[in-house]
């Protein structure tokens, strides 16, 4: 099989960037740029030199409104990976093209993938710091619980390095024979548990199973949208950048070493 060019990859993620922005303005979705893909759009007008994927967030209301079109509006073209419709082992949606299949010799669970778009749901977060921190352990653990669901051979030991691999592997072994086979129940979980405080009148808000200790923004921020150019398109992104990323990444605008530039180039991509 022929491998993706990087270039390719980047044209195939923005058409299906292209599609989603298309459906979340004819039916009054906000939608973001989120994580490295909003700070690339920020200091780089598109994608960080050496990154290689795009994230967007949306609120639960949103975020589920658009899983709905969605799942209506699939072509040959691209597949959704959500547990609604296939099972995906994440607490979060993406969205693949189907031209493409991914191969790597630690993420085994890739080969299930094209070319992709991480699509992840913001939920209200405790404001209290030791109730936020003992919300996040819940979550993590049932995260876990949820990729040690998936019972297909070692694949509930994804990882991007061959030792996170191993590690996972006999680590999350429990999980993976008190879970696999039990995905749906074990998403559904998930799926509630995240949104728990959602009805809470607490203050912040973020992706809840983020392993950024401190991504979590005055619930505020996601009140506001506007247009960003990112390469030759413009999409969408919360007004207030500047609160989410000075939270996640400090000095945003500062370039970090060099040896901190780094991609998710432990997946490659071919034709198939």
């Amino acid at each position: 099989m022929k491998q993706v060019s990087e270039k390719e990859q980047r044209e195939i993620q923005l058409q299906l960037v292209k599609f989603i922005d298309e459906i979340c303005r004819t039916n009054d979705i906000e939608y973001s740029l989120a994580g490295g893909s909003l700070l690339g759009a920020i200091r780089h007008g598109g994608y960080i030199p050496w990154d290689d994927d795009i994230d967007l967030m949306l609120t639960r209301p949103n975020y589920n409104k658009l899983m709905t079109l969605l799942l209506e509006k699939q072509t040959n073209d691209m597949d959704l990976k959500y547990y609604k419709a296939d099972p995906i082992y994440l607490p979060f949606a993406k969205l693949c093209d189907t031209h493409t299949i991914g191969a790597s010799k630690t993420d085994l669970y890739s080969k299930n993938f094209g070319v992709n778009i991480d699509i992840f749901p913001i939920d209200v977060l405790p404001g209290d710091k030791k109730v936020r921190e003992n919300f996040k352990k819940m979550i993590n653990k049932k995260s876990f619980q949820l990729l040690a669901s998936n019972p297909t051979g070692l694949e509930y030991a994804s990882a991007s390095r061959p030792l996170y691999f191993i590690g996972k592997l006999i680590l999350w072994l429990p999980y993976h024979i008190q879970k696999s086979g039990k995905y749906k129940k074990v998403a559904l979980e998930m799926e509630t548990l995240m949104q728990k405080y959602n009805e809470s009148e607490n203050k912040y808000k973020g992706y809840v199973c983020s392993f950024y200790p401190n991504e979590y923004v005055p619930t505020e921020v996601f009140d506001d949208y506007e247009e960003i150019k990112f390469e030759e398109f413009n999409f969408k992104k919360i007004k207030d950048h500047n609160a989410y990323l000075s939270q996640l990444y400090g000095d945003y605008m500062k370039l970090p070493p060099e040896n901190k530039r780094v991609n998710h180039g432990y997946t490659k991509f071919y034709w198939k």
